[in-house]
């Protein structure tokens, strides 16, 4: 496959990915991340092999779904003739928790499948970046360990045995099967005390082997959950994995240790762009202070704890948003006149919610290239703290103002010629908070995990009607995560659409009975307000009957965390990934237009949210217009094509 265009020569990326078409769309992105860089594309190991010898590439790229056989001795082989080669490899399964404790020190970064163009963009620059020039410590191939191949070993479907040596005294076997690890074992240990005692191991050398048949099992925990903590008690122990060794190229002083300069904190929950901006910032200015955050309410907490002169924050965090963060920061004495600089993908967002927060001084779109951060963070220092102390409205003020915009009627544009456009006053009450029953099971029992069912309800007929040009919208919903109290009562919870395919009510259509759910639309692209709210959606007809999806009310946890939110602490449960929790969320909107294709067939139709509160159902069988619990749409993520991607509810 042709190489990108060369602009330095010296300077090569080796991108390793059989597929054509995403070769491609990998090597375009490069051509923007990596600009300096040439990049040489490959199918497999063997040519890899060739062209690493060749053009000694400062970065490899392997996309290791599938597997590659043989990664484990070509990385070895690697390691002796590129050993300052940085390395990504694009992997599926690989857990969030075992990707930080981890860190930026391993030989193999890995970047889990799907992932957006923005965290591969970050990786990459944090991968190539300036942190050679700061004299920082970063994983290269040097410093390949134990826990870097057995994680390559537990993504292919054989069975093997990686034996590995540190030196003549210290030999040691770590033993993989089915995609977990079995059994692990040294002169000394077996079991995952044998798996510490490796993962401390310098300078260590790995073969890959056919696992043997008569091998004992001493571990069986799940592999991530395992080599999680057995990294973590390798960290406590002296003579763990040691800070990678200095790169032999030419580098400026290191950072000072001692640090005097402006205090920025920096809030964002992908790690490797914390790198790549702590990195850019350290080497223009290696006095600076920098303090880092990966959700929203650890940055607010650190925010206060240090009273820095800068922060950065992102806008889609995944507790609270950067808009509520600046609000958190602002309405704290001690914090109140720091600038804030949003970063984000989601370029219209943000600079619709940053021109209503009077502590947001600029914004800046991800992705970005290190000199226009380094200038924007520059300038904004140089101007100083706001001269004023800005004013928020209060969280009460928040409620008030989004209910009186709940209640503003508008008028109907499709209303029969009878009827006066009117629309009737909310009816009823809100429907009691759903409850978990967890039954006799506790949060610490081991495997099998513990299946949590919704209590039985009795749905009472609650909720406004719809006016004559409302539309209820119908949309099925897998449940990704539960927050939940002491009592079991659901908090908030984080769905994802579980069809693009809705239904929808239109009373204006029909003279005496809602049209059937039968109508099948698919969800289009949807336009945010400055809260990040939903504010426009669009519904494009298909030629194919609704088919309503079946709701299970069964929630089985895959998971377990504790959240920090408003100074207490709550429990996120993780849905497992085998079965869901499904339910049908249904939502009054207003219909504003109906576009036309030449044909005169209708092209979409165009609804506007009349304020977040929709329904909540276990049962799809029939329109739950008067029934279900209450909720609110608290938090809206799009895709890149601005459609739903995850929805965060909160109950009313």
């Amino acid at each position: 496959m042709p190489s990108s265009p060369v602009t330095t020569a010296q300077h090569n990326v080796l991108l390793i990915e059989e597929y054509d078409a995403l070769s491609v769309a990998i090597q375009s992105a490069l051509t923007k991340f990596a600009p300096h860089h040439r990049i040489h594309a490959v199918r497999s190991l063997a040519e890899a092999r060739r062209v690493a010898l060749e053009q000694r590439p400062e970065l490899i790229i392997l996309d290791f779904d599938p597997p590659h056989s043989g990664a484990i001795a070509f990385f070895g082989e690697m390691r002796g003739v590129l050993p300052e080669t940085r390395v990504l490899v694009i992997a599926a399964g690989i857990t969030p928790d075992l990707i930080a404790e981890r860190g930026a020190n391993g030989a193999l970064q890995f970047l889990e499948k799907p992932f957006e163009l923005v965290e591969f963009g970050a990786a990459v620059q944090a991968l190539l970046g300036p942190w050679m020039e700061t004299g920082l410590s970063r994983g290269t191939l040097r410093d390949l360990a134990l826990d870097d191949v057995a994680v390559l070993a537990l993504s292919t479907p054989r069975n093997v045995v990686i034996e590995g040596r540190a030196d003549e005294n210290r030999t040691g076997e770590l033993h993989v099967r089915n995609s977990q690890i079995t059994h692990a074992r040294t002169a000394e240990a077996e079991g995952k005390r044998a798996l510490v005692e490796m993962l401390t191991w310098s300078d260590p050398h790995f073969i890959e082997n056919i696992a043997s048949e008569s091998a004992p099992r001493t571990i069986h925990d799940p592999w991530a959950a395992t080599l999680t903590e057995a990294l973590r008690e390798a960290k406590k122990t002296k003579g763990a994995r040691p800070a990678p060794a200095e790169p032999k190229v030419p580098a400026k002083p290191a950072v000072a240790a001692t640090k005097t300069g402006p205090k920025i904190l920096i809030i964002d929950d992908t790690e490797m762009l914390l790198i790549f901006v702590e990195d850019s910032l350290a080497l223009a200015d290696p006095t600076l202070q920098m303090t880092t955050a990966l959700t929203g309410l650890h940055g607010v907490k650190e925010a206060a704890r240090i009273s820095p002169d800068l922060v950065l924050v992102d806008y889609v965090l995944p507790d609270i948003k950067g808009d509520e963060v600046c609000r958190r920061i602002g309405r704290n004495d001690t914090t109140a006149r720091v600038p804030i600089i949003m970063m984000s993908g989601h370029v219209h967002e943000m600079t619709a919610v940053a021109s209503k927060l009077p502590n947001v001084v600029a914004t800046i779109a991800k992705p970005f290239i290190s000199d226009a951060l380094v200038a924007l963070v520059q300038q904004t220092l140089k101007e100083g703290r706001l001269r004023e102390k800005p004013t928020f409205p209060s969280e009460k003020e928040i409620a008030s103002a989004r209910s009186a915009e709940f209640a503003i009627s508008k008028t109907p544009i499709l209303s029969h010629p009878e009827q006066k456009p009117t629309r009737r006053p909310m009816e009823g009450g809100a429907a009691a908070t759903p409850k978990i029953s967890a039954g006799s099971q506790k949060l610490a029992s081991p495997p099998p995990l513990p299946i949590l069912k919704t209590a039985p309800q009795k749905l009472e007929p609650v909720g406004p009607r719809l006016a004559p040009n409302e539309v209820l919208l119908d949309l099925p919903l897998d449940v990704v995560a539960m927050h939940v109290n002491a009592a079991f009562q659901i908090g908030a919870i984080r769905a994802r659409p579980a069809s693009l395919t809705v239904a929808i009510e239109i009373p204006a259509l029909t003279a005496k009975t809602a049209l059937p759910l039968k109508t099948g639309f698919h969800l289009g692209p949807i336009d945010l307000d400055a809260t990040g709210c939903i504010s426009i959606v669009r519904l494009i007809p298909t030629s194919q009957p609704y088919r309503p999806v079946e709701t299970r009310g069964a929630f089985e946890i895959g998971g377990v965390t504790v959240v920090p939110a408003n100074e207490r602490e709550r429990l996120q449960l993780m849905s497992a990934a085998a079965s869901s929790m499904t339910m049908q969320l249904f939502a009054p909107l207003e219909l504003i237009s109906v576009e036309l294709a030449p044909n005169l067939e209708i092209r979409q139709l165009v609804l506007r949210c009349r304020g977040k509160a929709v329904r909540v159902s276990l049962n799809s069988q029939s329109s739950q217009a008067q029934s279900g619990a209450s909720f609110e749409a608290t938090s809206v993520q799009l895709d890149q094509s601005r459609r739903i991607d995850e929805l965060t509810l909160t109950p009313i």
